[in-house]
Parts: structure tokens; C-alpha cells; sequence
């Protein structure tokens, strides 16, 4: 076989779905207590590229770029955590600091690669 046949087959492999070079990723987004964040979302952003998931009842999230679980290609990112609710009087009621749900404050980031992609964070309630 020819070296370019082989680089060609290789080729196909890496465009098929299970070489698309995304890496499933998940984890736990706790407060300082150790107690679980019960809801909200999170963000895993570059400039060119998001995932994202919503935070369930334990705490524990999957990141989904374009279906669901597909996680993210590896590199560098800002994580984001945003949760809130309303009360009674339709009043926004942050139940995490905002500075985690906005990409220029948030001081959470994750290294992404194929030996890294479970990850957990800590963050603080409103002050």
C-alpha cells in the first residue's frame, strides 16, 4: 500500500463521527461548603467556540456542543456558572456570585484534553 492510501485512510477515520476530536466532558459544581449547586448552567467558552450543560439537582453536569454529551474540542477555556430564580415579587434572586456568569469576570477556567476532562468547581453565593 502506498504511504498516501494510508494517510488518506487515516484522513477518513479523523472526519467520521467517532474522530471528530471532541472530548466528553463533565463534572460538579459545589459551593464552598462542599454542599451541591441544585441548578443553573454552565459554560466552557474561547472566542470562536462554546459548550455548555445545565446543572442538576447533585450538582453534577455534561457539557454538549451540538448533541447531546459531545463535550468540546481539547484547548483552553473560560468557564462560566450562572444559577438564579425569581421570587415572589418577580425580583432576579442570584444564588451564585455573578462574577462566575459573565466571561470577564468569571476566574474559572479548564485546561480540556484527552487526560482531562472531568472537572469540578467551587464557587461562592452572592455577597
Amino acid at each position: 500500500m502506498s504511504k498516501h492510501y494510508f494517510i488518506f485512510v487515516l484522513l477518513c477515520l479523523a472526519l467520521s463521527g467517532c474522530g471528530n476530536g471532541f472530548i466528553p466532558v463533565h463534572g460538579k459544581v459545589t459551593f464552598e461548603d462542599g454542599s451541591p449547586l441544585t441548578q443553573g448552567g454552565i459554560a466552557f467558552s474561547t472566542a470562536t467556540f462554546m459548550a455548555d450543560g445545565k446543572i442538576q439537582a447533585d450538582g453534577s453536569f455534561t457539557l454538549t456542543s451540538s448533541k447531546p454529551g459531545d463535550g468540546l474540542p481539547p484547548g483552553n477555556y473560560t468557564v462560566t456558572i450562572s444559577a438564579s430564580k425569581t421570587d415572589d415579587k418577580e425580583r432576579t434572586i442570584y444564588l451564585v456570585d455573578p462574577k462566575f456568569g459573565d466571561v470577564t469576570t468569571s476566574p474559572l477556567t479548564a485546561e480540556v484534553s484527552g487526560n482531562q476532562k472531568i472537572f469540578d468547581f467551587q464557587v461562592s453565593k452572592p455577597k
